[in-house]
């Protein structure tokens, strides 16, 4: 899905992003990715993969994980 945000800094590490699809068609970002706030999946619908040094730009394509798709 195409990302309505901007990820500039790469990790060393695959991230799973807190997002939620806009009305556009596109993914926000939750603005705190910190590991203990738990109100982004409350917020969110979904994840989105982000590859080991990968950045992302408005406009990029992301893999987006839906959490109900997710869930058992």
């Amino acid at each position: 899905m195409r990302a309505d945000f901007a990820w500039p800094k790469p990790d060393k590490r695959r991230e799973f992003l807190r997002v939620r699809r806009n009305a556009s068609g596109g993914l926000d970002l939750y603005r705190n990715q910190g590991s203990g706030v738990l109100t982004s999946l409350a917020w969110g619908d979904g994840l989105a993969d982000i590859a080991p040094g990968q950045t992302v730009q408005p406009g990029d394509m992301v893999r987006y994980l839906s959490l109900a798709e997710l869930a058992p």
